[in-house]
């Protein structure tokens, strides 16, 4: 894995690398604005869509928070640690913040019943998310090659 060519990442300048560690979390707090503001339709009317999607609201947080938990200094908007984090959660899953997020948008949209909110989760939430996943496996395989390769054979997403 001696490639010259720079990743992502690393191609972009301190600037770029700020306004994108700023950029990316405000799309999630504008779905969140999203789902406070626009009409709502609770469980679209299906009043057991609501607990369905509490629940999986609920268990994206859990799984967004314990995935925090375990990256613990690796954590970071743009991908860089100085070690593979394969321990708790990331011993199953290779980008459970991802998943955690995408589990509670969807939740959240589904028990409030925002079509709006839907529309915007994919289109906007879920595309971004398998893009950074996508970009950051090529950064953590450039930087842990074989090592990194083992690990994602035997994790999901």
């Amino acid at each position: 894995m001696n490639e010259t060519k720079p990743d992502f990442w690393e191609s972009l300048s301190p600037a770029k690398a700020a306004l994108v560690t700023v950029l990316v979390p405000s799309l999630y707090m504008l779905a969140l604005a999203l789902a406070w503001f626009s009409p709502k339709h609770f469980g679209f009317g299906i009043r057991p869509l609501v607990y369905v999607g509490l629940t999986i609201g609920l268990s994206g947080i859990a799984l967004w928070m314990m995935a925090m938990v375990h990256l613990g200094k690796s954590l970071a908007v743009l991908p860089g640690g100085e070690r593979l984090v394969t321990r708790g959660v990331y011993r199953y899953l290779r980008h459970p913040v991802y998943m955690g997020i995408d589990m509670t948008l969807f939740g959240l949209f589904l028990a409030v019943g925002s079509t709006v909110g839907m529309i915007y989760f994919f289109v906007v939430v879920l595309p971004l998310n398998i893009i950074r996943s996508r970009l950051e496996e090529k950064a953590l395989l450039r930087k842990f090659g074989d090592a990194y390769n083992t690990y994602r054979q035997h994790t999901w997403f």
